[in-house]
């Protein structure tokens, strides 16, 4: 089967490699390059960018979930084969993508903003509590008012520690983190990517201030320092929220919520990165409305989001 690449993540070799198959899903599979412990994604076409990814344009009901795990893959002039599958992936008409938060360099006390953060935070809010989420991001800050899991407040503990020490630039925000990482079950524990989105809307508030920028130097050291705690999978995603790369939906989300986009394609947008895995899109996008709320952002409180609407 030959099938043509759509999108390649910055993360992708520009030439050749050699990887193996490290996992294999529905919609993704993840490769492991030779040498290395950062993993690289394949995705079918409804899916979204990733920094790692290739992004692959599938027929309907395509599966990646047939390729053998630990099955050698080889990529030479822009073609990617695999040892047994009969499969071929052309990457070479393939468009590079990388995102860029830092670059939007958006003033985030307007109104529009404020509308905007406070839309997606009840809608998040709505969406954790109809699915049964474990982690309501609500609850996250006010866990005296629950009856909690032990995973719900230690999260709790830890992004409310999280938060204070950003706001003072704080160096033991590096304890903090290392209490998160790998927090949770499943292939991307809900501390990790609660960190992730929690980078994202840090990277969204830096702009040019040096300060903001030295403390987002600083923990993405401490991100890839502390990586090694958690799962493959997750290693890799942190690695690169480290390098201010994230996925493209929930890129997308925080400049919609920057530049205070109308409610609906702001909703559809919002459903969109939310809808990640089990819990996965739920827990980044509560990390990107705490991490955009960062450096006197958006005062959360509970009833903060009625008052807006």
């Amino acid at each position: 089967m030959a099938l043509n690449a759509i999108t390649l993540g910055y993360a992708v070799p520009q030439n050749g490699f050699d990887a193996s198959i490290h996992s294999s899903f529905q919609s993704a599979a993840n490769l492991k390059l030779d040498g290395g412990r950062i993993l690289l994604t394949l995705v079918i076409s409804s899916e979204t960018d990733l920094p790692q990814g290739i992004r692959v344009n599938t027929p309907k009901g395509f599966k990646f979930e047939d390729l053998q795990i630990n099955d050698r893959v080889i990529c030479r002039d822009g073609t990617l084969r695999f040892e047994k599958s009969p499969m071929e992936i052309d990457l070479r008409t393939a468009v590079r993508w990388e995102c860029n938060l830092s670059a939007f360099s958006l003033e985030t006390t307007s109104l529009l903003f404020s509308f905007a953060w406070m839309k997606v935070w009840q809608l998040l809010n709505d969406r954790q509590r109809n699915s049964g989420a474990e982690i309501v991001a609500e609850n996250l800050l006010h866990p005296q008012d629950f009856q909690g899991s032990v995973l719900f407040r230690r999260l709790a503990n830890g992004i409310a520690e999280l938060r204070e020490a950003t706001d003072h630039y704080d160096a033991k925000a590096a304890g903090v983190v290392s209490d998160l990482i790998g927090l949770g079950s499943g292939l991307t524990p809900s501390g990790d990517d609660l960190l992730v989105g929690y980078m994202a809307g840090l990277c969204s508030r830096t702009g040019e201030n040096i300060t903001r920028k030295n403390f987002l130097s600083f923990l993405g050291k401490t991100l890839i320092v502390l990586s090694e705690k958690t799962t493959d999978i997750s290693r890799t995603y942190l690695y690169h929220s480290a390098r201010g790369q994230f996925s493209k939906n929930l890129a997308i989300l925080a400049e919609a919520i920057c530049k205070g986009m109308d409610t609906n394609r702001l909703y559809a947008i919002a459903a969109s990165a939310m809808k990640m895995g089990h819990t996965s899109g739920m827990d980044a996008v509560t990390g990107l409305l705490l991490g955009l709320s960062a450096w006197d952002g958006v005062q959360v409180h509970r009833q903060h989001s009625m008052d807006y609407l």
